[in-house]
């Protein structure tokens, strides 16, 4: 594996192990592997978030290939590889499905569990930010064989991201702060055409956007990163308080959105 400028030699080691895996358990079906995400800009959050990855593959996965892949995860899960192996999530697609859109046999490894998918579920944020900033650390890097995806794609998913926001923008748990984290990530992608990691957008949002709900970025950016604070009292019922903060923050994406990219 090539040199990259991880900051992080552990990361740099699972990335390793995790290739070396995939030689072994894909063998000629592994065409290449992308990192995206908050590992690129060496903000990953252990206890919180995940390791970001795209593994290409030549054909639809078999079902003995994907009862491997769902066997692998179950060991890395365990964190006897480590901390950031378990946190590997990501896709196993094949370039049919990326490039033309066909239906097949590809596989999610999720947060909660694996699911085989039909189609391609990558969101076109997700597609957009692969494209534009991610990384191959094996295999041929080809910007081509990825989608591109456009403004006004990026503006729908936005668009339903705001519709989910509103019915599911609540308190009370941990990840709720993903609603004030991503809203500001959006609201700088339509400003200024940039893609954040969540505690860059943190400090953009606190910096750049000229609301109330954004005071309380600051905080969320630090239970992001030490997520055991949740079960302090002054944490706990801060979270449980955020459901009108996050509706207060969804009008202003939805302002920002009816607006437009600025950098267009």
């Amino acid at each position: 594996m090539k040199k990259y400028s991880f900051q992080d030699d552990k990361l740099v080691e699972t990335l390793r192990n995790f290739i070396c895996m995939l030689q072994n358990d894909l063998n000629d079906q592994l065409d290449s592997v992308y990192i995206y995400g908050s590992a690129l800009y060496n903000d990953l959050c252990p206890g919180y978030g995940d390791l970001d990855f795209l593994v290409i593959v030549r054909n639809n996965l078999d079902e003995s290939t994907v009862s491997t892949l769902i066997s692998r995860r179950s060991e890395l899960k365990l964190g006897e590889y480590g901390t950031y192996a378990s946190m590997l999530e990501g896709a196993f697609l094949p370039i049919s499905m990326i490039t033309a859109g066909e239906e097949g046999v590809a596989l999610w490894w999720g947060s909660r569990s694996e699911r085989i998918w039909e189609t391609n579920q990558l969101d076109q944020f997700t597609l957009y930010a692969i494209k534009h900033e991610g990384i191959c650390i094996h295999g041929n890097f080809d910007r081509k064989l990825l989608p591109e995806i456009g403004c006004d794609e990026i503006r729908g998913f936005i668009s339903q991201f705001i519709s989910s926001m509103k019915l599911h923008g609540k308190g009370g748990r941990l990840h709720s702060i993903d609603w004030l984290l991503l809203t500001s990530k959006f609201i700088c992608w339509l400003r200024e055409g940039r893609i954040l990691s969540k505690s860059q957008a943190a400090d953009w949002g606190i910096a750049n956007i000229e609301s109330s709900w954004t005071k309380h970025l600051k905080r969320s950016k630090e239970l992001r990163k030490e997520p055991h604070k949740q079960n302090l009292n002054e944490y706990s019922e801060w979270l449980m308080d955020l459901e009108i903060v996050i509706q207060e923050a969804c009008k202003d994406l939805e302002l920002q959105l009816e607006k437009g990219p600025n950098f267009l």
